[in-house]
């Protein structure tokens, strides 16, 4: 994150970080020290208290848990409340429902980033062959891949959802799977 963050200029004060499927706390823990404010997102309220439990551990930093449900992600926005420095999101696009569930979160990370704000977002993108397409609600044979996209076609929902693509790292293999895009975006500066 450090180096991304230079390399788009992105200099201030992490003052409010939110994780979308905070889960059980691995990322938080490393985020939480540099904010002022952590808000943990999750479907599920024992993830939740055991974010808190790890961020409390590691840190003084104060979390705010919001549970969400499924059906209804837009929810978080009247939770949250004052924009957010930091999107960040991790293994949860290739488990949602479908490519335009993961619109519905991308408008969200638009809607609850400051401007100038940055996202981080992790996804499994598809690279053309049959097997890498979205599942698209077959959870029994392939939960980690339910939901993919295209590299450039990420890119360009990033970018009808309000974010600015910056950079975008691939790992195409490592110990925990294949087939990882991780894509900086920021949230453009109103033009006065």
């Amino acid at each position: 994150m450090e180096q991304g963050t230079r390399a788009v200029g992105f200099t201030r004060q992490w003052n409010r970080v939110i994780e979308w499927g905070c889960g059980g706390g691995a990322n938080a823990v490393h985020f939480a020290p540099r904010a002022r404010e952590f808000i943990g997102v999750d479907i599920s309220e024992q993830s939740l208290h055991e974010c808190a439990r790890q961020v409390e551990q590691g840190c003084d930093t104060p979390f705010h848990p919001v549970l969400v449900g499924v059906a209804d992600p837009e929810r978080a926005l009247g939770e949250v409340g004052v924009p957010c420095d930091l999107f960040v999101c991790f293994y949860v696009f290739e488990l949602i429902p479908t490519p335009e569930y993961g619109e519905r979160l991308l408008r969200i990370a638009g809607e609850v980033l400051a401007p100038g704000g940055l996202a981080l977002i992790q996804i499994k993108y598809d690279d053309g062959r049959w097997s890498t397409k979205p599942r698209r609600r077959a959870y029994r044979s392939g939960l980690a891949e339910m939901t993919t996209y295209p590299i450039a076609a990420f890119w360009e929902l990033a970018s009808r959802c309000g974010l600015q693509p910056e950079t975008v790292q691939l790992v195409p293999k490592n110990e925990l799977d294949e087939r990882y895009a991780y894509f900086l975006m920021s949230k453009p500066i109103a033009a006065r």
